[in-house]
């Protein structure tokens, strides 16, 4: 901590030390040849020589590493291999090196310091969390395959495995009901002071299943069983039947958590909680109020590090404000301003030339052989800690539709949707807007799940509220809905269950629950997964306009 606030002090030098780093220790791969890494010597030197290097670029390379290859992008050898979840494109690969996971730990342990003294009764108890797998697949070059999450728990020493709550056993269950009740069942018996993930929603949704199967998990908690019910093999019901103890003082207080009112029902069933730590800006804000009504006043909820797998980019440090100060030790930064590169433009801004309230598109460099790379995320400054500037995450850079010159962007969408739901006393399990085409007038069609399919008068209301919101967000978006030229907003309703048959769909793939995020705005219908789609082609107008 003390290292990282001397850094924040002397941003621009704390970067050209790490750039400096990066390209010495890989100079003499194929890629630091090529480029003429020993011979850099400043970070303007380096964005004159080295290219832009977008997701696509970078794969041949990792393909060549997994079939054995050194040398290519890093100097020291890959000892795992992530594999996203692709839920919203192909999958893509990168290569974890010991260096990498030096230099992101960096920001973990600062960003845990920080939070520890913000909030240390959160750290008496055990945590929970969310993990993805460690193995999906194995490489031609025999490392494993498979998410971040899972290989960092399953690298933890016994010893500090021993704080979380849920075995990693917990999510090699493949049926999404089953895993569910377990998640409960276990966490309620543990002492839970503190719960982590990336995505707030599977956070969402563990508390509202603590709503729906409270009453089954009381009976088992009275009696030591599980459910019968469970779809577990022979072995992994041996290896969780060692949780079917019976604790007639945690099913009491299930019944007390049922029985009293809901704000309160969290903090009974589970006494010792104190934090929750997630992601909460973005498409995660809309289920940051559901989250904080269901865990009440007592529980704090704080904005968890913005990371991708290819780079670590900031350090909460448990303020109420979202975002952090830039990870200037895990990697080296470049942001390009996100309405530049809406333009075509690509010329880079250092660290140093960050202004507040601008928004930036993130260029990383880091471990993972990752070069001035085009993360695909757009993050706005919100102040600064020392001279260092704090960032939130805002969206992905194609989370943009512009039909006829709206300019909708992701933001625009969460916040409208979100208020709408609001004002209608709604929580929404899935959304996305998407253009309509095809008609006389463009337009968009919001595709919703609710926990209950609601009537068609509802529907009108989720539609119409949802296209003044716009309209309040976006002053183009309101100008061609106020000239004709742009149809109103369509709601199609996915029948209540869908969203959770893609997530187990998505779990058997053994991606990391907590990592599933949603893309609130697609540039074109198909981008979607058929299953959210209106089917046959055709909308159902909740307007009629």
């Amino acid at each position: 901590m003390v290292a990282f606030a001397r850094a924040a002090e002397r941003p621009a030098e704390t970067q050209h030390a790490k750039l400096m780093e990066l390209l010495r220790r890989n100079a003499d791969t194929e890629y630091g040849r090529r480029f003429g890494f020993a011979t850099i010597r400043s970070p303007a030197e380096y964005a004159e020589r080295v290219p832009l290097m977008s997701p696509l670029d970078l794969q041949p390379y990792v393909a060549r590493m997994m079939k054995g290859e050194r040398g290519i992008l890093t100097a020291d050898p890959p000892v795992y291999y992530t594999r996203s979840t692709g839920s919203s494109s192909a999958p893509k690969f990168v290569p974890v090196t010991d260096s990498y996971r030096v230099d992101f730990q960096r920001t973990v342990f600062v960003s845990l310091g920080h939070i520890y003294r913000r909030f240390p009764s959160a750290f008496l108890g055990r945590a929970l969390y969310f993990v993805g797998s460690r193995r999906i697949e194995v490489a031609p070059d025999g490392n494993d395959v498979g998410t971040m999450s899972g290989y960092n728990f399953t690298e933890l020493p016994a010893l500090i495995r021993k704080i979380y709550a849920w075995p990693y056993e917990l999510f090699t269950v493949e049926d999404l009901e089953t895993r569910s009740y377990l998640s409960l069942h276990i966490a309620l018996t543990q002492g839970v002071s503190c719960v982590g993930g990336i995505f707030p929603a599977p956070i969402v949704y563990l508390l509202r299943d603590l709503e729906r199967r409270g009453p089954e998990l009381a009976r088992c908690l009275y009696d030591g069983t599980l459910p019968t019910t469970l779809k577990l093999p022979a072995d992994q019901r041996a290896f969780f039947s060692r949780y079917a103890k019976a604790r007639p003082d945690v099913a009491a207080r299930v019944e007390r958590a049922l029985e009293g009112p809901a704000e309160a029902a969290v903090s009974t069933a589970f006494p010792m909680l104190r934090l929750v730590y997630c992601w909460s800006t973005s498409t995660a804000a809309l289920y940051v109020p559901e989250l904080k009504r269901r865990l009440g006043p007592r529980v704090a909820v704080r904005d968890a590090i913005y990371a991708a797998t290819e780079g670590w980019c900031t350090i909460p440090m448990g303020d109420e404000e979202p975002g952090g100060p830039l990870a200037l030790q895990s990697g080296y930064f470049e942001f390009i301003p996100a309405d530049a590169l809406a333009a075509g433009r690509t010329d880079v801004v250092p660290v140093e030339g960050l202004e507040q309230g601008r928004r930036y598109a993130i260029v990383l460099t880091t471990a993972v052989g990752a070069y001035r790379y085009l993360l695909g995320d757009v993050v706005e400054v919100n102040g600064f800690y020392k001279k260092t500037p704090r960032l939130i995450f805002v969206r992905r850079t194609g989370a943009t539709s512009s039909l006829l010159g709206e300019k909708l962007d992701e933001v625009h969408v969460t916040e409208a949707v979100a208020a709408a739901l609001s004002a209608l006393e709604l929580e929404a399990t899935w959304f996305s807007l998407a253009p309509r085409l095809g008609e006389s007038k463009p337009g968009y069609t919001l595709h919703l799940e609710l926990p209950r399919r609601p009537a068609e008068a509802l529907r009108a209301k989720i539609g119409a509220h949802v296209d003044e919101a716009l309209g309040d967000r976006a002053a183009d978006y309101q100008g061609l809905r106020r000239a004709g030229q742009l149809a109103a907003v369509d709601v199609h309703v996915v029948q209540p269950g869908v969203y959770d048959s893609f997530r187990q769909e998505k779990l058997r793939e053994g991606a990391a629950e907590a990592q599933l995020k949603t893309a609130h705005l697609v540039a074109k219908v198909e981008e979607l997964p058929e299953r959210f789609r209106v089917r046959g082609g055709s909308v159902t107008s909740a307007t009629g306009k």
